[in-house]
């Protein structure tokens, strides 16, 4: 029997390396399977602050241009309530991506340049009224994805900047909403004094979207 000793320790020394040589593989495999997620994650917050940080330097010219055509003090009040607040979001967007060493750019899309470039062909009570419409789609649609960074179960600082942006866009979507429908009324208003007049100024009125023509 003691001459069978040295190969029964044999065999075990063979059993612990296996088992140290699984433990380690599975440590590897874990760290490995992690990584894309991170990698997903980081991802998923760069395009976030991208999109944040254009849509905010959208938001400010088109504050600049509501207080250079608009009609009504209440849509050049808007306007400037923009500039305010999103060149504040603005810099804490580019602050947070530094920190978290994520490259952006803060020039607006492609789509959004358009966009200002169609509204800054308008004036009076026609910019007023398309102004307002817009800025209640772009507030719902920036509320809609910064929830969905808030809500992503993320802990990084983009998540923070989320939620820490999140009533600011909501007061400006109400805001929005209420100057948008005491511009209706009014419009409203005006219309029916017109008919009662007989006036032919619907006659002159633009045919077919705005943004169409």
């Amino acid at each position: 029997m003691r001459l069978q000793m040295p190969h029964v320790l044999a065999g075990l020394a063979a059993v612990a390396a296996m088992v140290s040589l699984n433990a380690s593989a599975q440590s590897s495999s874990g760290q490995s399977n992690g990584a894309p997620s991170s990698r997903l994650q980081s991802a998923d917050d760069s395009k976030f602050l991208q999109g944040a940080i254009r849509g905010n330097t959208a938001e400010v010219q088109m504050g600049e241009l509501a207080k250079q055509r608009a009609q009504s003090k209440d849509v050049r009040d808007y306007g400037q309530m923009l500039i305010d607040d999103h060149s504040k979001a603005n810099k804490k967007a580019m602050d947070t991506a530094q920190r978290m060493n994520i490259t952006v750019s803060a020039e607006p899309s492609a789509k959004q340049k358009q966009e200002h470039d169609a509204m800054a062909k308008l004036s009076g009570a026609e910019f007023d009224t398309t102004f307002m419409s817009h800025m209640v789609q772009d507030h719902q649609e920036a509320i809609a994805a910064f929830t969905a960074q808030a809500q992503s179960g993320d802990s990084s600082k983009a998540t923070d900047y989320a939620k820490e942006t999140l009533p600011t866009l909501r007061d400006h979507l109400s805001k929005a909403q209420q100057i948008e429908s005491k511009l209706s009324d009014r419009s409203s208003s005006s219309g029916s004094s017109s008919r009662s007049s007989g006036s032919a100024a619907s006659t002159r009125l633009p045919s077919g979207p705005l943004f169409l023509r």
